[in-house]
């Protein structure tokens, strides 16, 4: 996709390009938690047309990095693109105003400036909106991060965002994981980096507040870190709040090791098919919010979970808000894998679905000690047989 570099858009007195259209409503995800948001922004032009915007936001590093506009779409075309742009993020949509949305993408649109990030195309559709006045009150800010930020409902929901944002850098959101007057400086790390499994054991309580040692599994970009540190949460107006929080050991570790801490059991369900245009048209319409990947050697459809629940467990992983992975290979064969048992059965009975019958063949059945699926993916091999036998 053709990107425009950013530029910073001067206000005041200087002549800008405003559109003649008005704002009817905003909506945007609240997912705020994990880092990311989608935006979705109707509007009305002078004609009397209806004109519909959205944007992927990224609050850790890219900053605003996905942007899409339509005019006078059918309702079905508004999901579609919504979908394909936020349908992953498993958040729902809230209605927001127009200071909030400015606000909101002025957030965002700071990342850009600061690492030196590219925005989206068509940069001309949305500069607008980068030269409003950002500022809001504070009673404002703190009713909108309530709006974007899904309710916390268990202390281990609370310690993994928590732990999230502080790997992520993302300082305004572990701020509003913090008790108000507890505040202090918890920086595991000095960029913005990413957490690939969160374990979190109850240590005790003391005084209303519970203790939690963490165990904090870090991608590097070069290699892994595992941080270990102790997390106080305690119930304040019936919300858990971070109360205390203290890193206690840092260690580098091999990739050997990170693969040991990552393994859990893969469930791999294997089909063959004589009609692969008909099995990727069913796919493209029972999966309208799975994200889609070419490969060399197949089409990638990675199914997400529609909400983050994943987050409420003791054992987070980045990708457990993964619900399947399906691979539809040029040779005519479908790889499908989950994570979880439960998951398996229901895909199974998806696949002896009526629309299935005739259309595909079972072939086998795997049960992995580590994940698989994406090494056969990338491997360039077009039937899982195969690489099964060369991996030996």
């Amino acid at each position: 996709m053709k990107k425009d570099k950013f530029k910073v858009i001067k206000g005041g007195g200087g002549k800008t390009s405003k559109p003649k259209y008005k704002f009817k409503k905003g909506f945007v995800t609240n997912t705020r938690l994990m880092g990311v948001v989608g935006m979705k922004l109707y509007w009305e032009t002078e004609e009397g047309n209806e004109y519909v915007q959205f944007f992927h936001l990224d609050f850790e590093e890219y900053g605003i990095d996905g942007y899409e506009s339509m005019m006078n779409a059918s309702e079905e075309e508004i999901n579609f693109i919504s979908s394909k742009m936020m349908g992953g993020l498993g958040g729902k949509f809230v209605r927001i105003y127009k200071r909030e949305v400015i606000y909101i993408l002025n957030q965002s649109f700071k990342l850009n400036i600061r690492n030196d990030e590219e925005l989206p195309q068509s940069l001309e559709e949305y500069e607008f909106l980068l030269n409003k006045d950002a500022k809001i009150d504070e009673d404002i800010e703190s009713k909108l991060w309530h709006k974007v930020c899904e309710e916390i409902v268990n202390d281990y929901q609370m310690v993994n965002y928590f732990i999230m944002r502080a790997v992520g850098n993302d300082k305004k959101a572990q701020r509003f994981l913090w008790a108000e007057d507890q505040m202090k400086e918890f920086d595991p790390t000095n960029k913005s980096l990413t957490l690939i499994k969160n374990v979190v054991n109850f240590s005790h309580s003391d005084d209303d507040v519970n203790y939690y040692n963490v165990e904090s599994l870090i991608d590097l970009d070069k290699g892994y870190q595992l941080i270990i540190s102790e997390i106080a949460v305690k119930e304040i107006d019936g919300i858990p709040k971070v109360v205390d929080a203290r890193i206690n050991d840092k260690m580098k570790i091999s990739s050997i090791e990170a693969t040991f801490q990552l393994k859990r059991p893969e469930y791999i369900l294997i089909y063959s098919t004589d009609e692969l245009i008909e099995l990727v048209e069913i796919l493209d319409r029972d999966k309208p919010n799975a994200m889609q990947n070419v490969h060399q050697t197949g089409f990638l459809y990675t199914e997400f979970h529609p909400n983050n629940d994943h987050v409420k467990n003791p054992l987070y992983y980045l990708n457990s808000d993964i619900f399947a992975v399906y691979f539809v290979t040029t040779s005519g064969q479908l790889a499908v894998s989950t994570f979880c048992e439960e998951n398996l059965k229901k895909l199974k009975e998806y696949f002896r679905g009526e629309d299935f019958k005739l259309l595909i063949d079972f072939e086998g059945e795997f049960k992995t000690d580590a994940p698989l699926l994406y090494e056969f993916v990338h491997s360039g091999y077009e039937d899982f047989f195969d690489f099964l036998d060369d991996e030996g």
